[in-house]
């Protein structure tokens, strides 16, 4: 019965690599790192990151995988929950590794549906109502059925009342001008007929 080969972190690069130091500090803004710069530093990288993170050893061998099929620690790999991570964050492969083993045996026996209500509450996201989801596609149906002359007007007016509002809101007149306009709302501007 043949043995499992020991994980040895130099061998994921050439046994004979060396850093072409010469080249880099010659042209350091145009040097092209390869292959084996690359895979030499995700090794050290990895020889380091085990030092100082507590891991399982499947959690160990997940992360040895990775960094051996050519990626960085640092770097998260595609997650089976991408809702789960928010866009602010940057997760690296072990934290990717984990929430998706977590949420694996979270959601382990449940319907579709069921998973979809977990994971909205574990991220703290809602699904579209009816009423939302109806006022979303009546708003596209209007925007393709209304010219591209008269969504360049559209844009036009929303632009110049934003800045008359910044005007006004820097100025301090913001409460004065927000009174006027709900006192005036119902009645008719002088050039509402040129529509």
């Amino acid at each position: 019965m043949a043995k499992y080969k020991a994980f040895n972190v130099h061998d994921l690069y050439p046994a004979d690599y060396v850093f072409p130091w010469d080249k880099f500090e010659s042209d350091p803004d145009g040097y092209q790192f390869t292959s084996e710069d690359i895979a030499y530093t995700n090794a050290m990288e990895l020889e380091k990151y085990e030092l100082k993170t507590p891991m399982t050893p499947c959690e160990k061998q997940a992360l040895r995988r990775w960094v051996a099929s050519g990626h960085s620690v640092r770097e998260a790999p595609p997650s089976k929950y991408p809702c789960a991570y928010p866009s602010h964050l940057s997760p690296d492969f072990l934290d990717v590794y984990r929430i998706d083993k977590e949420l694996d045996a979270a959601t382990k026996g449940m319907s579709k549906e069921q998973k979809l209500a977990y994971l909205q509450e574990h991220t703290g996201c809602s699904a579209e109502t009816l009423a939302e989801r109806q006022k979303r596609e009546e708003n596209e149906l209007l925007y393709k059925q209304t010219p591209e002359a008269a969504r360049e007007k559209i844009r036009m007016l929303q632009r110049q009342l934003c800045y008359i509002w910044i005007f006004l809101s820097q100025e301090g007149l913001y409460e004065d001008a927000d009174a006027f306009v709900k006192n005036h709302m119902d009645e008719p501007t002088p050039f509402e007929n040129e529509w």
